[in-house]
């Protein structure tokens, strides 16, 4: 009789496995618009295990064609994995991507580069004080069910970053490099290359999304009498020229 049901059980799962093999691409947007107000797309080719989707749109981000590969041996490991490629102009991603039962978020293996003008409408913040391009190299991030970042390791680079408050001002090419913290969290070594404002660093982030950053400033250039004062706004600088820096926050959800 055990044999019978444990036969009868391989049976099932084989009936709802060869479903979702041959499930239309559809399946996959539909649940994605389902989770994200807002989401959608021009057209939808393939299966739910392998497929593309052309005009992706979301919070005014717009991606010319996603294509999707599911991963099906994750599900060894408890997580939905799927191996993601974006196609366009402006936006670049390729990793992988999963989520498991506990609404756990995992990107591995990433790199991509993006306007942090679309990060931000992305993030919800349509005008975000800074402007340039963010690349990255992520071997691994990890999110909670809330969205918070709990783990990383890898590298984010700031390209051409300038200000948009008031009178634009250029900045420079910023890299942080980001490892797991003891006991917990996240920490980033951030660090300018040689640009107009010399920045260095360190950011701790929690995983309830609080966030410390502590490091010094100062503007590399004297004659640039416009990012000094703009950095004035900070307050006087020490005696030897930098401005010490001490933020922290809670990052928006």
């Amino acid at each position: 009789m055990k044999r019978i049901l444990g036969y009868g059980l391989l049976g099932v799962l084989a009936f709802v496995l060869s479903l979702l093999l041959l499930a239309p691409a559809t399946l996959v947007t539909d649940q994605i618009a389902r989770r994200l107000p807002g989401f959608g797309v021009q057209t939808v080719e393939g299966l739910a295990t392998e497929g593309s989707a052309r005009g992706v749109q979301w919070r005014g981000v717009r991606i010319d064609r996603l294509n999707w590969n599911w991963r099906v041996l994750a599900l060894l490991t408890g997580w939905l994995e799927f191996r993601l490629d974006a196609d366009d102009p402006e936006i670049k991603l390729s990793g992988k991507v999963a989520i498991d039962p506990g609404r756990r978020l995992r990107l591995r293996d990433a790199s991509g580069r993006l306007l942090l003008a679309r990060l931000g409408a992305l993030a919800g913040q349509p005008k975000p004080p800074l402007q340039g391009v963010m690349e990255f190299n992520l071997r691994e991030l990890s999110l909670n069910a809330a969205g918070w970042p709990q783990t990383a390791d890898g590298v984010i680079r700031l390209l051409n970053a300038r200000t948009t408050l008031g009178q634009p001002l250029n900045l420079g090419d910023f890299t942080v490099r980001l490892t797991p913290a003891s006991p917990e969290g996240i920490q980033g070594a951030v660090k300018d290359h040689d640009g107009p404002l010399a920045l260095e660093g360190t950011l701790n982030l929690l995983p309830d999304g609080r966030y410390r950053f502590i490091g010094q400033a100062a503007v590399r250039d004297a004659g640039n009498p416009s990012l000094r004062q703009a950095m004035n706004l900070l307050g006087p600088p020490g005696g030897d020229g930098r401005w010490a820096l001490n933020f922290s926050g809670v990052l928006p959800l």
